[in-house]
């Protein structure tokens, strides 16, 4: 059986935590239970022990200091409609979520806590598609006074039930689950003013709690460089910056830093109004820590990363055999380094005539080890292209999009191979800037804090504003991004 999703604060309760209802606490839902409804249509203790033992899965409740002050249950038939029998007994598999009671303690009603509950549990239903993949719907029976309650947690109103139980009439409500799996789906083109340019990224915003299967499926199957996963923390908060868990896959697997999926990451949730444009966002991540994003002047994307100086000629390094996968002469090499854990990238830099004319064989880059991550090669920039350059070299297409990009004097320039990750080379790669910029920095002279342009090569091209920040171990990353798709992703 599957483990049950991780516990969670209450959206806009932060002191409130709702999780799956343990058989302990069946005892206090039946106190809850008998205090909310007349004993003619109160669940019997029994029944109550008898839906957390068959479907846990789908009795969610409500604490305050490990004391259950909400719940909500339900079981599983197999018909589009509520009636007695199918209320009766739990069907495993079954297309409909019978929802069956909501609960408040009655010193904490009238706060919003049951529609945040219901609410939370129809998200929890929609995300726990190993479990409640197969329902497509929930239902529930109402009294009137409680129609628009639910009608808010997007029920709706059918008629009256045919269901009779106790004295009142009852009212039928449903609640359409496949629609609400359908995922919100946003492309980015990242670190570029105008579409088609800069490196594309898939964003999309999930509560399916790092279901790391899932995730590389959807990844292979986007066929980007970068496809970033982005769960709220619903910590509540009115002020200070939003929270976001955020983890990044490409189509050969995950990675633990990427910059441009980062960039495209904050650009849709300012983008789609989840976050407000004055606000910063701090993404927490499963092996850098936190990263912060915030709007800078000018509208570029601010993002705050960890530094990531390179190694000098470190043991091993594969230096004859990246020459000849890149088709270079040793040479032509100025630097071999490679930088920590995190972005364990080869660095290399050349001269900008070998530069500008680099075709590497990826098939035999690919086979370089060891390799865990990718090959940066780098170069001085100068305002115009090497007068060596071939005819047939490509122009980055960012500079033939934007005009302001092309009147930039550049510091130095790069590219960024990947061909063990099935990137043969990535458009713009903002986390090997974290090892670029202090490389950089130190080479050219650059003071603390001082300003750099920086473009990235590729045939789509992307540019960069990057800040060295050596005191605190950070560097600074500016991009723009511009939405060019917006979907559903039903899988």
């Amino acid at each position: 059986m599957a483990s049950p999703p991780p516990p969670r604060p209450l959206p806009g309760n932060p002191k409130l935590i709702f999780r799956q209802v343990t058989a302990a606490d069946v005892p206090r839902a039946a106190e809850l239970e008998t205090a909310s409804y007349p004993a003619d249509e109160a669940a019997t203790p029994e029944k109550l022990e008898y839906r957390q033992r068959v479907a846990p899965e789908l009795f969610y409740g409500v604490y305050e200091a490990d004391r259950l002050i909400a719940f909500v249950v339900s079981t599983s038939a197999a018909g589009k409609e509520l009636e007695e029998a199918t209320m009766s007994t739990h069907e495993p598999g079954g297309e409909s979520i019978c929802i069956h009671s909501v609960c408040v303690d009655a010193a904490r009603r009238r706060q919003g806590i049951a529609q945040a509950m219901v609410c939370a549990y129809i998200e929890a239903l929609a995300a726990d598609v190993r479990r409640c993949g197969t329902a497509q719907r929930a239902l529930l029976i109402a009294h009137a006074e409680l129609c628009g309650l639910y009608a808010r947690c997007g029920f709706e109103f059918l008629g009256r039930s045919k269901v009779v139980h106790g004295s009142d009439p009852w009212y039928d409500m449903r609640l359409d689950l496949a629609d609400r799996r359908l995922l919100d789906f946003v492309q980015v083109d990242a670190f570029t003013s105008v579409a088609f340019a800069g490196n594309p990224a898939a964003v999309l915003f999930t509560q399916r709690g790092g279901d790391e299967t899932w995730m590389q499926e959807v990844a292979i199957e986007n066929n980007l460089s970068e496809s970033a996963f982005l769960e709220s923390r619903l910590d509540g908060s009115n002020e200070g910056a939003m929270h976001w868990d955020v983890r990044w896959f490409t189509p050969g697997g995950e990675v633990d830093l990427c910059g441009h999926a980062t960039l495209g990451s904050a650009h849709a949730l300012w983008d789609t109004g989840r976050v407000p444009r004055d606000r910063a966002i701090t993404f927490h991540t499963q092996k850098v820590g936190e990263l912060h994003c915030s709007i800078s002047d000018g509208g570029w994307i601010k993002m705050d990363f960890p530094a990531q100086p390179p190694s000098a000629n470190p043991d091993g390094a594969p230096r004859a055999e990246l020459a000849a996968a890149l088709k270079l002469a040793d040479a032509d090499i100025l630097y071999l380094g490679q930088g920590p854990a995190t972005t364990p990238d080869w660095l290399i830099e050349v001269p900008a005539a070998c530069f500008e004319r680099l075709a590497p064989d990826f098939s035999s880059l690919g086979s370089v080890r060891p390799q865990s991550r990718g090959v940066i090669v780098t170069c001085r920039g100068s305002e115009e292209r090497c007068h060596t350059a071939p005819p047939d070299t490509k122009r980055p297409r960012i500079l033939d999009l934007d005009p302001e990009c092309a009147k930039l004097t550049f510091d130095f320039k790069s590219r960024f191979f990947a061909p063990c990750l099935h990137i043969d080379e990535d458009p713009v790669t903002g986390s090997a800037h974290c090892v670029l910029v202090p490389y950089w920095s130190a080479k050219l002279g650059k003071a603390n804090g001082e300003s750099m342009n920086a473009l990235q090569a590729s045939a789509r091209g992307g540019v960069l504003r990057v800040t060295n920040q050596a005191k605190v171990a950070r560097v600074e990353l500016e991009g723009q991004a511009v939405t060019v798709i917006r979907g559903k992703l039903s899988a």
